[in-house]
């Protein structure tokens, strides 16, 4: 994303209050999942900025109906939720690939068989770390998952979404997708806000 999008956007997003600002910190962090570019994306909400905790458990159900999208809660302490948002085909199909399922199950998924069974486990798992087969339904290539785990973080080629560890062209197309996706959004809700905020009403 330019950085002048990037500024607007931001300005946006301090301006917006409720389900409003809830609506735009989702659709912009799981742009390349509402795209349909991505299985599935991992988002953090705590009440430190503008009750985004509060918020989300108030609105959860509702928006994620109006975003197309389904949700699983990974953790959900007093205050802080981390939410798995997904296309189910997209993920069921993601996860049943042949190096993605071998996989998952050498790393004890043999029993998961239908996807709420993998999230249950990949939610067990992640009661106590990030588990690293997270990246596998993050859409994040296994080579690269098994070289994070290989290398324990470092001597990656490239870091962004993920560490890269083969095949940094492929990665970097990816990259460039899922930066279309954020500025396709950041862009809808910069129009939004400026075709409905006072000024704009007004100059119209």
């Amino acid at each position: 994303m330019d950085s002048a999008l990037q500024f607007k956007y931001l300005e946006c997003l301090n301006r917006l209050q409720g389900k409003d600002y809830l609506t735009a910190t989702i659709s912009f962090g799981a742009a390349p999942t509402i795209k349909g570019k991505k299985p599935s994306s991992l988002l953090n909400f705590t009440n430190k900025r503008k009750n985004l905790f509060t918020l989300w458990h108030c609105y959860k159900k509702e928006l994620c109906r109006e975003l197309n999208l389904e949700f699983f809660e990974l953790k959900n302490r007093a205050e802080s939720a981390t939410v798995l948002f997904y296309r189910r085909n997209m993920l069921e199909k993601h996860v049943a690939l042949s190096r993605n399922h071998s996989f998952l199950n050498s790393v004890g998924y043999q029993e998961a068989v239908a996807l709420e069974q993998k999230l249950q486990l990949l939610k067990k798992r992640f009661v106590h770390s990030c588990t690293h087969e997270v990246g596998i339904f993050l859409g994040i290539p296994v080579e690269d998952v098994i070289g994070f785990m290989e290398n324990k973080g470092k001597n990656y080629l490239m870091c962004r979404y993920w560490k890269v560890y083969q095949n940094r062209e492929r990665a970097e197309l990816l990259f460039r997708v899922y930066d279309e996706a954020r500025s396709n959004i950041a862009s809808a809700v910069v129009n939004f806000n400026e075709r409905n905020s006072p000024e704009g009403a007004s100059s119209g």
